[in-house]
C-alpha cells in the first residue's frame, strides 16, 4: 500500500525525523512545563507587569496611527472592489459562502435552485454557522448597491474610531464591519492583513479611547465645568489631586471637606499594551528565523527582493550593479538579524523595569523553583536539539573543516552535533555568568567600577537591548521600503504599533515639544502649558478617590486590595494542564483514522468501519476548563473569608485523571468531570482566612509610588487566564514545520483553532522565506472570441517589456516611478500558481470572471480564456556587478510562457451573466437553460445531516418524519423509502 499513498503526498516526508518525533513532544512538554514553574515563582512580577494600570496615551496613539492605516489600507483596494467582495467579482455570493465559510453554511440555501431556497433550513443550521469563524455580511449579500452601503458605514465607524468618539462600543463595530471585508475574499491577502487583524483585536481588549480621543475631551470639559478636573497649573498639574473645600455658603458651619479632581488622563489596564509589545516580536523573530535559506544567508536576499518589477518604484538596476555584492549583502544581514534578534528589545524593557520597580529577589523555595524552572527549560531545550538535529543536518558538499580536517558526508554529521553539544550549554553559562557580573556592578558606584565604569546592566538594557537601538533600526527598514519598494501598508501599519514601546510621559513630552515647535514656528493655536512646553503628567496612583464620600463610584483609580490565588491553586492548575497534554495523547486517534481520510479524500474509498472504531478523544480544552472553574472558585471563596485547602489539591488531579478515563469509555461526559473539579474546588474553600492587607500607595522599602490593579480579584483571574491560555496559542502557531515535531503539530493547532479564528489572531509571518524569489512572476489573460480572434488583455508587466509595447500600455502595467499601489500584482502572482502553487486553484474562477467581464463589455460571451504562467529570471549580484542589465532585454532573451489554464465559457459553471446581473446593467435576459450554475445539494446534504446524527444518538429513525423533511430536496435515501411505501412513482438512476 506505500506506493500509492506516497503517490498521494506533495513531497516524501523524512522519516528518520518523524521517527523521532513523539520524543521531540515530550522533551518539549518537559521543556514547556519547566518554564511554567519559572513563571510561577515570578508570580508577583508577573502581576504587577501584566494587571497594573498605566498611561493611556501610548495605546490612543497606537489607536489612531493604526486605525489610520488601516482605513487606508481598504481604501487602497478601491479599484478591485467589485472583484474583490462584489457578487459581479471573482466569486459570486453562493460561491464565497462556499470556500470562505464551507462549514458555516452547511444549513444555509443559497437560492441557486429551486431545491436551494434562501436562507437556514433549521434552527441547528443557524447555530452551526454561529460556531464561526467568518461572520462577514457580504456573504449573504454582496450586491454592489449593499456593498456600498456597507462599506459607507464602515468608513464612518473607521472615523469615529479614529478620532476616539464613542470608542467604548464603536471600537467593536469598526472591527467587526472591518473583518466583514477582508474575510469575504482572501485572494489578495499579504502579511498585511495579519498584521491588521491581530493587532485590531488588542486595540479591542484595550480602553483606547481614554486618551487623545472626542471622548476624553468631552469627559474633560464636562468635569471642568462642574469644577472636578486637575488641569495644568492646577493642584495636580493634571494629573489629579484631592483637595479640602469649604462647606457651601449657605450650610450653618463652616467645615471643610474633601473633594476629588479627576486627571485628565485616567489610567488604564496595562495588559493589551504588553501584548502588542510581544506579538510584535513574534513577527520579526518569526521571519527572521524562517528566513534560513541560502539567499539569505549569502546577503543576496535584499538584491533579488529589490529587483522585483512588482516593487520598485524606480529601476534599480543601474543602483544593484554598484552595491548588489556590498552595502545590498550588509543589509541583509542585518537585517536579517535584526529581525531573529529582536525579542532582545522585550527582554531588555522587561529587565529594566524589574529593575526600575524595585521588585524583590526570590528567596527559599521559590529562589530554587525559578532556577529549576529555567536551567529545566534550557536543558530539555538543548535536549531537543541534540536529539532531533542530526536528523535534519544535510551536509554541505565541500564538508566541514574542523582543526584543518575536513569531514564529509555522514562524517561530518557528529563533528556538527558535538559542536554544538559544546557551544550551547557554554553559551548558557557565559549569559548567566555575565547577567550576574552586570546586575552587581550596577550596585556598586561608579567610581569604584575601574575601568569602562559606564558599563552595567542599564546600560546593556538601554544600548545593546534598548529601544533607541532596536526601534531605530525598524525605522530605517521599513521607511526605506516605503522609499523605494511599492509593498503597501504593511511597513506603515507596523511603524504604528512603535508608540506602544513608549510609556505616557515619554509621548507626553514628544508631543508637547512638537506643539511647542509648531506654535513658535508656524503660530499654530496651542493650549498654555504646551506654550510652555509642560507636558500633562500621567494619573498620580498614589491617589485613592474611593475612599472619598464622594469619590468615583467606578474604579478607574485601580484596586489595591492583597488578593491572589493560592500557591497551591496555582500547581495544582499546572497539573491539571499536564493530565490534559497526557489524556489527550493517550486517547488520540491510531492510524488507520488517518489513513481512513486520506483514502476517502484522494482515493475516494472507505475503510472498514471496525478498523476506525475508535474511544473517545478525550480534548485538552476541558482540562482548560477545569482550571478555569478551579481559579474563579477558589478566587471568589477568598474574596469571601474562605481560603484553599491545599491537601484537596491531589484529590482533584485524581478526580480530573479518573474522570476522563470514564468519559473515555463513555460512562459520562467531561462537562460532569468540570462540574466535579468544581465542587471539589469549592468543598476545598473551607479554612477561614482574614482579608490580606492592601498595598500600600508606596513601597514601604523604597519609597516608589506602587502602581493599583487594574481589576478587582475575580477580574484579574479572568484577565490571566484568557492571557496565559492566548500566549500559548500564539505560541503554538510558532513551532518550526519539520517532520520532527509532525506527530503532535497538528494536534496543537487543533486545540487553539477556534480561538485564533474567532478573535482572528491566527499567525503567519514568513515573508520572504525562506528564500526570496529569484525570478519575475506575471500572469497573461488571453480571450478568444466567437470570431477565432485571440485578445491578450495586457494585464501584467510583461506587456511593457514586448517589443510592440505602446507607451499606454506601459503606462497602465509598468508606471515610473510607481507611486500608487495596487494588490492586482499580488493577485496575478497568486493565481499564476508562484507562491508554491497555493493559489492555482483560483484559476478557474478568474478565467470565468474574465468570461463574464468581456460578455458585459462586449456583448457576447467569449469561446475560451486562457491564462499563462509569464516568468523570467533574475541575474545574479556577479552577473551585474559593474554591468546593470535590462529588464525588457532579459525579458525577451530569457522570459517563458506557459500555459496553465483554458475555460471553455459556453460550459463553465458562472462563466455566464446571470439575469440578475443583466437586469442591473440594461442587458437583455437570456434563456435560465443558458446559464450554468452550481447546484451545492446543501438542503440534501444537511437532511442527510439530520438523519445521521439522529442514528448516533442512538434513536429509533425513520426517515419519512416530517422532522427530517426540511427543504424540497430529497435524500436518496428518502426517495427510495418513499418508493417502497408507494408515495414516489419515479425512481431516479443514482437509486
Amino acid at each position: 500500500m506505500q506506493p500509492p499513498l506516497l503517490a498521494l503526498a506533495d513531497e516524501l516526508p523524512n522519516y528518520d525525523a518523524i521517527a523521532l518525533s513523539p520524543g521531540v513532544g515530550w522533551l518539549l512538554l518537559a521543556a514547556v512545563t519547566c518554564l511554567a514553574m519559572f513563571f510561577i515563582a515570578h508570580r508577583d512580577a508577573w502581576r504587577k507587569l501584566w494587571l497594573r494600570t498605566e498611561d493611556p496615551r501610548p495605546i490612543a496613539a497606537v489607536r489612531i496611527v493604526f486605525g489610520f492605516c488601516a482605513l487606508c489600507n481598504v481604501n487602497g483596494l478601491w479599484e478591485l472592489f467589485e472583484y474583490l467582495f462584489m457578487d459581479e467579482g471573482l466569486f459570486t455570493t453562493d460561491l464565497a459562502q462556499h470556500y470562505r465559510a464551507r462549514s458555516q453554511f452547511a444549513g444555509f440555501g443559497d437560492g441557486t435552485a429551486e431545491t436551494e431556497p434562501w436562507g437556514f433550513f433549521t434552527w441547528g443550521a443557524f447555530v452551526e454557522w454561529l460556531k464561526g469563524s467568518n461572520y462577514s455580511p457580504l456573504l449573504f449579500n454582496s450586491s454592489p448597491t449593499f456593498f456600498w452601503t456597507y462599506l459607507v458605514f464602515f468608513e464612518i465607524a473607521m472615523v469615529m474610531f479614529i478620532v476616539g468618539f464613542q470608542t467604548k462600543w464603536i471600537k467593536w463595530v469598526a472591527w467587526f464591519l472591518y473583518m466583514g471585508i477582508i474575510l469575504r475574499n482572501t485572494l489578495f491577502w499579504e502579511a498585511t492583513e495579519n498584521v491588521y487583524r491581530v493587532f485590531f483585536f488588542y486595540l479591542l481588549m484595550s480602553r483606547c479611547g481614554e486618551g487623545w480621543s472626542v471622548d476624553n475631551w468631552l469627559r474633560c470639559r464636562r468635569l471642568r465645568k462642574q469644577g472636578r478636573l486637575s488641569t495644568p497649573g492646577g493642584p495636580g498639574g493634571g494629573a489629579g489631586a484631592i483637595v479640602e473645600t469649604e462647606a457651601e455658603p449657605e450650610a450653618q458651619t463652616k467645615t471643610k471637606t474633601k473633594k476629588f479632581l479627576e486627571p485628565i488622563y485616567r489610567a488604564i489596564p496595562a495588559w493589551p499594551r504588553v501584548f502588542v509589545i510581544l506579538n510584535v516580536a513574534v513577527i520579526y523573530c518569526a521571519t527572521g528565523t524562517l528566513k534560513n535559506g541560502p539567499v539569505w544567508n549569502r546577503g543576496d536576499a535584499f538584491y533579488y527582493a529589490f529587483n522585483l518589477d512588482h516593487f520598485y518604484r524606480l529601476p534599480p538596476q543601474q543602483l544593484s550593479s554598484y552595491f548588489g555584492t556590498t552595502l545590498f549583502r550588509l543589509n541583509t544581514w542585518v537585517v536579517h538579524w535584526w529581525e531573529a534578534l529582536f525579542p532582545l528589545l522585550v527582554f531588555g524593557l522587561i529587565l529594566r523595569w524589574h529593575r526600575r520597580e524595585k521588585i524583590p529577589r526570590l528567596d527559599g523555595w521559590r529562589l530554587w523553583t525559578a532556577r529549576i524552572g529555567l536551567g529545566g527549560f534550557v536543558a530539555w531545550f538543548y535536549g531537543i536539539i541534540l536529539y532531533s538535529y542530526p536528523v535534519h543536518y544535510r551536509a554541505p558538499a565541500q564538508g566541514v573543516r574542523l582543526f584543518g580536517k575536513v569531514y564529509l558526508g555522514d562524517e561530518a554529521i557528529p563533528v556538527i552535533q558535538t559542536i554544538v553539544g559544546v557551544a550551547v550549554p557554554i553559551l548558557a553559562a557565559l549569559v548567566v555568568f555575565g547577567y550576574r557580573k552586570l546586575r552587581d556592578r550596577q550596585d556598586i558606584p561608579r567610581a569604584d567600577r575601574g575601568a569602562l565604569p559606564w558599563l552595567d546592566l542599564d546600560w546593556v538594557c538601554r544600548w545593546l537591548f534598548g529601544r533607541r537601538v532596536w526601534l531605530m533600526l525598524g525605522m530605517i527598514f521599513h521607511g526605506h521600503l516605503i522609499l523605494t519598494m511599492n509593498v503597501g501598508w504593511f511597513s506603515p501599519g507596523l511603524l504604528a504599533l512603535y508608540p506602544a514601546f513608549l510609556n505616557g510621559d515619554e509621548l507626553a513630552l514628544l508631543s508637547t515639544k512638537t506643539g511647542q515647535f509648531l506654535n513658535k514656528k508656524l503660530k499654530l493655536p496651542m493650549p498654555a502649558h504646551v506654550r510652555a512646553g509642560e507636558p500633562v503628567p500621567s494619573a498620580d496612583p498614589t491617589l485613592r478617590p474611593e475612599l472619598l464620600p464622594d469619590g468615583p463610584k467606578r474604579r478607574w483609580a485601580g484596586y489595591r486590595d492583597g488578593y491572589q490565588q493560592p500557591w497551591a491553586v496555582l500547581f495544582t492548575g499546572l497539573g491539571l494542564a499536564l493530565i490534559g497534554v497526557i489524556r489527550r495523547f493517550q486517547t488520540d486517534e491510531d492510524m488507520w483514522v488517518r489513513l481512513a481520510k486520506l483514502t476517502k479524500n484522494a482515493a475516494k474509498f472507505d475503510l472498514p468501519p471496525g478498523l476506525t472504531d475508535q474511544a473517545t478523544l478525550i480534548q485538552a480544552n476541558w482540562f482548560v476548563l477545569m482550571i478555569a472553574v478551579m481559579a474563579l472558585i477558589v478566587i471568589t471563596r477568598r474574596v469571601r473569608g474562605l481560603d484553599f485547602n491545599p491537601w484537596f489539591s491531589p484529590v482533584i488531579l485524581l478526580t480530573a485523571w479518573l474522570g476522563s478515563v470514564l468519559a473515555e469509555r463513555e460512562f459520562l461526559g467531561m462537562i460532569w468531570v468540570v462540574l466535579a473539579v468544581g465542587v471539589l474546588s469549592f468543598g476545598a474553600c473551607r479554612v477561614k482566612a482574614e482579608a490580606p492587607k492592601p498595598t500600600p500607595t508606596r513601597d514601604p522599602e523604597t519609597g516608589r509610588p506602587t502602581r493599583p490593579w487594574a481589576y478587582g480579584p475575580v477580574g484579574r483571574t479572568l484577565v490571566t487566564l484568557v492571557s496565559v491560555y492566548h500566549i500559548s496559542a500564539v505560541a503554538s502557531t510558532q513551532f518550526p514545520d519539520k517532520d520532527s515535531w509532525s506527530t503532535f503539530h497538528s494536534d496543537v493547532d487543533n486545540t487553539f483553532k477556534h480561538w485564533l479564528r474567532n478573535t482572528q489572531t491566527t499567525q503567519g509571518w514568513g515573508m520572504f522565506a525562506p528564500n526570496p524569489p529569484r525570478s519575475n512572476v506575471f500572469l497573461r489573460v488571453t480571450v478568444t472570441n466567437t470570431e477565432g480572434e485571440i485578445y491578450d488583455l495586457n494585464t501584467d508587466v510583461y506587456a511593457c517589456f514586448m517589443p510592440d509595447a505602446s507607451e499606454a500600455t506601459c503606462d497602465a502595467v509598468y508606471p515610473i516611478p510607481w507611486i500608487s499601489y495596487t494588490r492586482q500584482r499580488k493577485i496575478n502572482r497568486r493565481i499564476a500558481g508562484s507562491e508554491g502553487g497555493h493559489g492555482s486553484w483560483y484559476q478557474k474562477w478568474h478565467a470565468r470572471w474574465v468570461c463574464r467581464q468581456w460578455e458585459l463589455e462586449h456583448g457576447e460571451l467569449p469561446r475560451r480564456v486562457e491564462l499563462y504562467k509569464v516568468t523570467y529570471p533574475i541575474p545574479s549580484p556577479k552577473e551585474v556587478f559593474l554591468n546593470p542589465y535590462d529588464a525588457k532585454a532579459q525579458y525577451n532573451a530569457k522570459g517563458s510562457h506557459k500555459k496553465v489554464h483554458t475555460t471553455e465559457c459556453k460550459g463553465a459553471v458562472s462563466g455566464q451573466l446571470s439575469n440578475e446581473m443583466r437586469r442591473r446593467h440594461g442587458l437583455p435576459e437570456i434563456d435560465e437553460d443558458k446559464i450554468r450554475t452550481w447546484n451545492k445539494q446543501r438542503c440534501r446534504k444537511w437532511e442527510e445531516k439530520l438523519i445521521e446524527e439522529a442514528r448516533e444518538r442512538g434513536e429509533e429513525v425513520d426517515v419519512l418524519d416530517p422532522r427530517f423533511d426540511v427543504c424540497p430536496a430529497v435524500p436518496k435515501e428518502v426517495r427510495k423509502a418513499k418508493f417502497a411505501r408507494g408515495d414516489d412513482e419515479l425512481m431516479l438512476d443514482e437509486d
